[in-house]
């Protein structure tokens, strides 16, 4: 298209980062996302949600908080999938302060968390609570 002097649109680019995210190169739809600007075309809600997903498909949950706060700052919220699937990446990888952050913005953004993930965030809490205090009673028997 560029070598015949046709410029892409918003909805060219989102094509193409949603067929990037489905073969799983989310690496390239990422780069695609921030060169889409450089031409002139602003993402949309859809840009950014379809790397997003693309992020959690691939369990990058720090890359996808990343990208969910540049996207509340710029006035577009995040789907409840997306929040729902960040918390249960940091549930698995006991990140309370991500947890945490994931968490409240959710919150700002107007999604009530259902029992179900309520459920798991409480066990994930309890859990790393319970692993500090084994690993402090360790240490101190141990020692």
């Amino acid at each position: 298209m560029e070598e015949d002097g046709v410029d892409a649109d918003t909805i060219t680019f989102n094509i193409l980062i949603s067929g990037l995210r489905k073969q799983g190169r989310v690496k390239e739809a990422m780069e695609l996302l921030e060169r889409m600007k450089l031409k002139g075309c602003y993402p949309n809600p859809g840009s950014y949600q379809e790397v997003l997903y693309g992020l959690l498909d691939k369990a990058m949950y720090v890359e996808a908080k990343e990208l969910a706060g540049r996207m509340i700052c710029e006035g577009m919220s995040p789907s409840f999938v997306s929040f729902k699937k960040m918390i249960h990446g940091f549930c698995r990888e006991m990140s309370a302060e991500d947890l945490d952050w994931v968490l409240k913005r959710m919150v700002k953004q107007g999604f009530v968390p259902k029992m179900g993930m309520w459920r798991e965030i409480v066990q994930c809490v309890l859990s790393r609570n319970n692993t500090c205090i084994s690993s402090n009673v360790s240490e101190v028997v141990n020692s």
